[in-house]
């Protein structure tokens, strides 16, 4: 297996057709947990010889490049497939591959990103290839489009913070001051967030201050943050790596597999979720072009399976877009489920994916933040 850190692309992606298929995406704005078991098929042999003789496929995704490569280990370590894993922001990631794509440059086999939205233009166009893995019957229905996309995991995000670069009275604060509590005079020059230009996780955290929520939030708390000068980053791994490292006290936008992930490199990281909670779906589809698509096929029928979702529970904290997957250190009480600072959130906000606003071509939302914080 091989990993590529991408460098950083221009944002001007083409968006046509969002606005018709804002609708679309209005079935992913609840996560039923009805417990539910499903039976658990295997891909075909058939499938699985094909994808070994191809014997490798190259993986375009967001997560963070040292433990999606560990998961992706699982996946070679089963079939014998390797993965060459190629990490960028989720809109700059998506720019290249669609780039490469309409030139007829095909290299992607697999795309994992955080705008479902994104997903559906593409496959307007016919760059989607369309598969419906026998495992992705156990997805749940509000966040799968049967043979487009399917959700590997949901990402809740919240605050987070070095705990070795605050007081115990800032600590209390953090714990107990909801969102309110970023915009404290204190956190001045010692904060860190994201642009939301980076990709969909980004943009739907920033959405629920400037969009859905603007009357509980918008522009004026956002202005009290940019008040903070923070240092704004545009892509989040590295804000959370150096948030690890003590370069920042204080950041937002902190995803629990991101978190969970510094947590268990045994770096001094602690993290809450106010209510409300923006979350974001990490979703993957084929490209209509893999160089490889049998082992693209596999791979997904992989990823969406019960297997390849609890493989994600040894390396983070999420939560499975399967109702029949459980990560056990929460049942077990352990890593992070056993401090006293951790607590699940109450009340996550998806609602921005039937929002006709988030699906606006233009993204309003985008150039306001950029003018709040002088960009």
């Amino acid at each position: 297996m091989t990993t590529n850190e991408m460098p950083g692309f221009r944002r001007d992606i083409s968006r046509r057709h969002l606005l018709e298929l804002g609708a679309m995406a209005a079935a992913a704005a609840a996560i039923p947990f009805s417990g539910r078991a499903f039976a658990q098929t295997g891909p075909d042999a058939d499938l699985i010889a094909a994808a070994k003789a191809e014997g490798t496929l190259t993986y375009y995704h967001t997560t963070a490049i040292d433990i999606t490569a560990t998961w992706t280990s699982a996946f070679t370590k089963k079939y014998g497939i390797t993965t060459q894993n190629v990490r960028g922001p989720s809109y700059p990631l998506f720019e290249r591959w669609l780039t490469e794509e309409r030139v007829g440059q095909h290299i992607a086999d697999v795309i994992q990103i955080t705008d479902t939205v994104l997903i559906e233009s593409a496959h307007q166009e016919g760059l989607i290839g369309e598969y419906t893995p026998l495992s992705g019957a156990g997805i749940r229905p509000s966040m799968k489009k049967e043979g487009i996309w399917y959700t590997i995991f949901v990402n809740p995000m919240g605050i987070a913070w070095n705990s070795e670069k605050v007081t115990p009275e800032e600590d209390k604060l953090i714990r107990e001051g909801g969102w309110q509590a970023l915009t404290d005079p204190r956190w001045k020059g010692r904060m860190a967030t994201s642009t939301p230009a980076s990709g969909g996780s980004s943009y739907s955290f920033v959405y629920m201050f400037l969009g859905g929520k603007r009357d509980q939030f918008g522009p004026d708390y956002e202005t009290k943050l940019a008040a903070l000068k923070p240092q704004i980053y545009e892509s989040k791994s590295p804000m959370y790596d150096r948030l690890g490292a003590g370069e920042h006290a204080i950041v937002d936008q902190a995803s629990q597999s991101d978190m969970g992930n510094l947590y268990l490199k045994g770096a001094p990281i602690r993290w809450v979720f106010p209510s409300p909670t923006p979350a974001n779906l990490t979703v993957q589809s084929i490209s209509a072009n893999a160089p490889h698509p049998n082992a693209a096929k596999l791979f997904q029928e992989w990823a969406a399976s019960s297997e390849g979702q609890a493989e994600w529970f040894k390396l983070s904290g999420v939560t499975s877009a399967r109702e029949d997957t459980v990560d056990s250190r929460k049942t077990n009480k352990s890593d992070w489920y056993k401090e006293d600072w951790y607590a699940d959130p109450t009340a996550l906000y998806l609602d921005y994916l039937s929002d006709p606003g988030y699906v606006d071509p233009a993204k309003p939302i985008i150039a306001e933040w950029n003018q709040i914080f002088g960009r």
